[in-house]
């Protein structure tokens, strides 16, 4: 399942203020255009120089950027200057090539295997953590480097937890996440526990049962906050030729909770199949287990 949804529409449930209806929603995460043209710029400014490191779970991948070049990016976790100090802080390397280079360096640079290559590093900067700017690769599975070997040998290692009524969790590196299949009262779904922000997976087990132990409860309330926030919309803009009016008992009934995510905040996210009511797009209920849920979306 993609971990990034492209949102058709957000629409909130009663207990969520109008003036937070009216907000865009902007992650920290993103850095504004001047952001880059400076950590580019800064960049410039440094020698080039050898690196190794263990390419990161989601292995290389493109951006588009308006021109005929691509944006080639990849992250090193952990990683260290020749003959330098192991560094856990995630580095991310970053460069714009031409599509031949684009190709080779996605079919070369594979997640959790060891890489030496040459780039400007900047660790001071103005994304506020370690970026570098590509150069050339040198070596793929690089075998001159013991401690990150047996660093990427471990991280290839499964990790999983178990638990008395989830069963083998398994942790998914890409996403962060400790996942296994579940039953949510008769529907099979999968359970995610999410690591970010969190250091113990042992946090998250007492919230996923919280959840599960009020099952009727919550699913109440994902599936009335679901029929709130978008049976409207449903009904003026998603109805199909000759398609009737969907009632609130029929939207109600119709939707199918699929993937559960559960948060150390108390948050949680409901991803719902949705019949076909708006072209198979996911319905996301979002909440937390002490204000209930309290936004409905359609992504997919």
């Amino acid at each position: 399942m993609p971990a990034v949804f492209f949102l058709w529409r957000a629409a909130t449930c009663p207990r969520e203020n109008a003036l937070a209806r009216r907000k865009p929603h902007r992650s920290r995460m993103v850095k504004s255009p001047r952001d880059l043209i400076e950590l580019l710029a800064q960049l410039k400014r440094h020698e080039v120089t050898d690196i190794v490191g263990v390419v990161g779970p989601l292995g290389a991948w493109a951006t588009e950027i308006p021109s005929s070049a691509q944006n080639l990016m990849f992250t090193l976790e952990p990683w260290r200057h020749v003959d330098g100090a192991v560094q856990d802080r995630k580095l991310t390397i970053r460069s714009t090539v031409n599509e031949t280079t684009l190709r080779s360096a996605l079919m070369l640079i594979k997640a959790l295997d060891v890489v030496r290559v040459r780039a400007r590093v900047a660790e001071v900067n103005a994304f506020g953590t370690p970026q570098g700017e590509f150069v050339e690769l040198v070596a793929v599975m690089y075998d001159g480097d013991a401690e990150l070997d047996s660093r990427a040998k471990k991280l290839g290692r499964p990790v999983r937890v178990k638990d008395d009524r989830f069963g083998l969790l398994t942790l998914d590196r890409r996403f962060n996440w400790f996942e296994n299949d579940a039953t949510w009262k008769s529907d099979e779904v999968v359970l995610r526990l999410s690591m970010s922000g969190c250091d113990n997976v042992e946090r998250l087990m007492p919230l996923a049962h919280a959840l599960w132990d009020s099952q009727d409860k919550w699913d109440q309330a994902v599936r009335e906050c679901a029929v709130m926030g978008l049976l409207e919309l449903k009904n003026e803009d998603w109805l199909a030729d000759d398609e009737e009016e969907v009632t609130a008992e029929e939207f109600f009934d119709r939707i199918t909770p699929q993937e559960i995510v559960v948060y150390h905040t108390g948050r949680f996210e409901f991803s719902c199949n949705d019949d076909d009511m708006f072209g198979g797009h996911a319905i996301v209920v979002i909440g937390n287990l002490s204000d209930g849920a309290q936004s409905a979306d359609i992504q997919g």
